[in-house]
């Protein structure tokens, strides 16, 4: 329920009180954050953790009403909410799933007791019922149910692996300002690595400044032309990218709005992390190959393992270091082989 919220563009609402209001924040933070993956993160909110919020409508109508005029303001249909209530029978927690329904969200109830989850548990449209008698084991066993639903929600919206890809001076030779498609020359090598990491299974996915846009050399547009090319040389060899990121941002710009600091500039990590919501990308299995410092460190906030390709140098160190794109193919698929040995050698020793 929780990932087709999230591929229908849905949110995540959760709430209870005391233990239950910590644990609603628990799991909030491992979606919003991350749980065992490095990716795109995930819209969650706790109910309690706006505290004008909730002293208000808690002072001005009653604490019973302190989650439902929230998931009036916040919810929309679609969204889900995870109701947490050890008894399963706290007000606050039962009207909010009410309100939740009024506004055609659908509900989950992480409850307790060796009943059916109290008034909680015929109202929610997936009760999961701890059944104990005492707080506290009930309380330990929703630890279990956040991690195995973050753990799930992750395998499920990220198992893509892939090579994020700087473009000028590590797929094509570095033109200064270059926007003239006629003008892309692929540097030696790069086709035939990017079949093998398509072969191997890896996403292939560019990352590229283009501050020109922001300095007023060229637009738009023309990243758009120069990428169209690129992908039709690429599709003839049977590599086209699966993603094309760029960035027109430079805060020395003179073109308006693109003369602001931004968030995907690299070295910021914002590229990397908005193509991993798009294709679905698990971070901590993915990589980043570029020529300059700024991808090693765009790499390195990402969550991604980073390969330098050429002699610039690196104040943040890569993971390894290149002389040129294939042997950056190399290393990766190598580190990829490793893995799964190591992984075949610990089933057996078990």
């Amino acid at each position: 329920m929780i990932f087709s919220c999230y591929e229908q563009g849905g949110k995540v609402l959760a709430c209870g009180n005391g233990g239950s209001a910590m644990e609603a924040q628990h799991l909030v933070a491992e979606l919003v954050g991350k749980f065992e993956r490095d990716r795109a993160s995930l819209p969650a909110l706790a109910l309690h953790q706006n505290p004008a919020a909730l002293t208000a409508v808690a002072n001005d109508y009653s604490y019973s009403d302190a989650f439902a005029h929230q998931v009036e303001a916040l919810g929309a249909t679609g969204d889900v909410l995870v109701a947490i209530s050890t008894s399963g029978s706290s007000e606050n927690v039962v009207r909010a799933v009410l309100a939740a329904k009024e506004k055609g969200m659908l509900t989950v109830g992480y409850l307790g007791g060796e009943g059916g989850g109290g008034r909680l548990g015929s109202l929610v449209d997936v009760p999961v019922v701890l059944q104990a008698s005492d707080t506290a084991t009930v309380q330990a066993g929703h630890l279990v149910l956040t991690h195995t639903i973050c753990g799930l929600v992750e395998e499920a919206l990220f198992p893509n692996k892939a090579v994020f890809l700087d473009r000028d001076g590590t797929l094509i030779v570095n033109r200064h300002y270059g926007y003239n498609p006629e003008d892309i020359a692929f540097l030696d090598g790069v086709v035939e690595g990017l079949l093998e990491l398509r072969n191997a299974r890896y996403r292939l996915v560019l990352v590229s400044n283009q501050s020109g846009v922001a300095r007023g050399y060229f637009d738009e547009q023309a990243v758009a032309r120069m990428h169209d090319r690129l992908q039709r040389m690429l599709d003839q060899h049977g590599a086209a990218l699966d993603g094309l990121e760029h960035c027109p941002h430079h805060p020395e710009g003179i073109v308006s709005p693109y003369d602001a600091e931004c968030a995907c500039r690299k070295p910021a990590p914002g590229m990397l992390r908005r193509a991993a919501g798009k294709h679905g990308i698990n971070l901590s299995a993915s990589w980043m190959v570029g020529d300059i410092e700024a991808d090693v460190e765009a790499g390195h906030r990402a969550g991604v393992r980073t390969v330098l390709v050429g002699p610039e140098e690196s104040r943040t160190p890569p993971d390894f270091r290149a002389p040129d794109f294939a042997a950056a193919v190399r290393h990766i698929l190598g580190t990829e082989i490793l893995k799964d040995s190591s992984k075949t050698t610990a089933s057996i020793g078990l």
